[in-house]
C-alpha cells in the first residue's frame, strides 16, 4: 500500500513542548588560604564564581538550590600540613545541621603535607535549601592552600584553587 510513501497533509503546529533535561549548576572556586583552627567547626569559603544556573551561592559559604530537585554536590580541597600532622573532619551541612552520615576523616602528616580531599554528596533538596562544606581539625597547621600560578609559557603551572565546588542537578 501507498500510504506509508505519501505524508499526507500535515495539521496545524503544536504548542511547544516544555525544556528538557535538568540544567540547573553551578562551578564555584577559592583563592584564598582557608587555615584551621583547633578543634573549631567551620564552612569551607568560596569566592569565585564560574558560572550559576538554578543555583547561587550566598555569604560565601551557602549553596543555595532555587528549585527542588536531586542535586550532585561534588568538591576538592587542597589540604597542606604546614607542621607537625593532623586529622581533618570534613561533612556537609543542611541549612546549619550537620547531615547524618557524610562526615569523613583524613590524617595529613608533615612527611606528606598535601592531601587533595575529593568526593561528591548526592542530596535531595527541597526549593530554598542551602547547603555547606564544613571542616574541622585538630590542629592550627592545617590549612586548604590556594597556590598562584608559578612559571611562564610552556613552564606555566596554573593556579591551584583551595577549594572547587561543582552542583548539577540530576533529577
Amino acid at each position: 500500500m501507498a500510504r506509508f510513501n505519501n505524508p499526507g497533509i500535515q495539521g496545524p503546529k503544536g504548542d511547544p513542548g516544555a525544556v528538557g533535561g535538568f540544567g540547573a549548576s553551578a562551578s564555584y572556586y577559592s583563592t584564598v588560604d582557608q587555615h584551621g583552627t583547633v578543634n573549631s567547626i567551620q564552612a569551607m569559603t568560596l569566592n569565585n564564581t564560574d558560572w550559576e544556573t538554578g543555583i547561587s551561592l550566598q555569604s560565601g559559604t551557602q549553596i543555595h538550590m532555587l528549585s527542588a530537585g536531586k542535586y550532585n554536590i561534588a568538591f576538592s580541597a587542597q589540604l597542606h600540613q604546614t607542621n607537625s600532622s593532623s586529622i581533618v573532619n570534613i561533612w556537609l551541612a543542611k541549612e546549619g545541621v550537620a547531615v547524618p552520615d557524610t562526615n569523613t576523616k583524613c590524617a595529613i602528616t608533615a612527611n606528606n603535607p598535601y592531601y587533595v580531599a575529593a568526593w561528591n554528596f548526592f542530596v535531595n533538596a527541597a526549593a530554598g535549601d542551602r547547603y555547606e562544606i564544613i571542616w574541622s581539625a585538630d590542629s592550627a597547621n592545617a590549612v586548604i592552600e590556594h597556590e598562584p600560578a608559578t612559571g611562564s609559557g610552556a613552564t606555566l603551572h596554573p593556579a591551584i584553587p583551595s577549594l572547587i565546588v561543582t552542583v548539577n542537578q540530576v533529577g
